[in-house]
């Protein structure tokens, strides 16, 4: 206990990253990149895969209380363009475990299906990630003629999902689900593309990425 006169100190938290987050957020860093600002870009200005669109939602708290969000970096009164260009990459790295790793329940998935997953959270965010997945998992047991009703493409991973996902990595292993969900992603990035045509000048990029998901 602190002497009557000692002055108080702040509280120190420290943040510990496991060696599979670190590791898979260290290959998510080098895909997403640095700084962008492309107009086509649905999200916004962009830096380390942070979007200006997700930075509003996810940053416009203030956990410290200091009267601004906690993601308002210079302090203006609003999230914008300026403060992406602020982000640090331990910004990047607290945002990416807090809303995507932990949500996805990463590191209950047997690698590299949590690190798929955390890919295309931040890609396409937490919901769609899911039902990747569940769309991989119908995709294997469908091929494998298995009396089995597919899952509803719900993006919930319930017992259902998990009990389908165990049964199909102990007989095939996961490298029958990785290949479905990589066939799943590029369907889902085509489909952007029809939906939107000016998303075009992205695909080959994101066909790319999706090739290289759990190798």
């Amino acid at each position: 206990m602190a002497a009557p006169n000692e002055p108080k100190t702040e509280e120190i938290v420290v943040t510990a990253y496991s060696k599979r987050f670190a590791a898979a957020f260290d290959d998510l860093l080098g895909i997403e990149g640095g700084f962008v600002d492309d107009p086509a870009d649905r999200g916004g200005t962009t830096k380390y895969g942070i979007s200006l669109r997700f930075l509003k939602a996810a940053g416009d708290i203030d956990e410290d209380l200091d009267g601004y969000a906690d993601f308002d970096l210079d302090f203006d009164g609003d999230i914008d363009g300026i403060d992406i260009r602020k982000l640090t990459i331990g910004d990047a790295r607290y945002l990416y475990l807090e809303h995507f790793w932990k949500p996805l329940d990463c590191d209950s998935f047997a690698a590299p299906i949590g690190e798929i997953m955390f890919d295309q959270g931040v890609n396409g965010g937490n919901h769609a990630a899911r039902k990747l997945l569940q769309q991989a998992i119908n995709q294997v047991v469908g091929a494998h003629r298995y009396r089995s009703i597919p899952l509803k493409l719900d993006g919930k991973i319930g017992d259902l999902t998990r009990a389908q996902l165990d049964s199909m990595i102990k007989r095939h292993g996961v490298g029958e689900i990785v290949e479905a969900y990589r066939e799943a992603v590029k369907d889902r990035y085509m489909a952007i593309v029809r939906r939107n045509p000016s998303q075009s000048k992205f695909l080959r990029g994101w066909l790319n990425r999706a090739e290289k998901l759990g190798r």
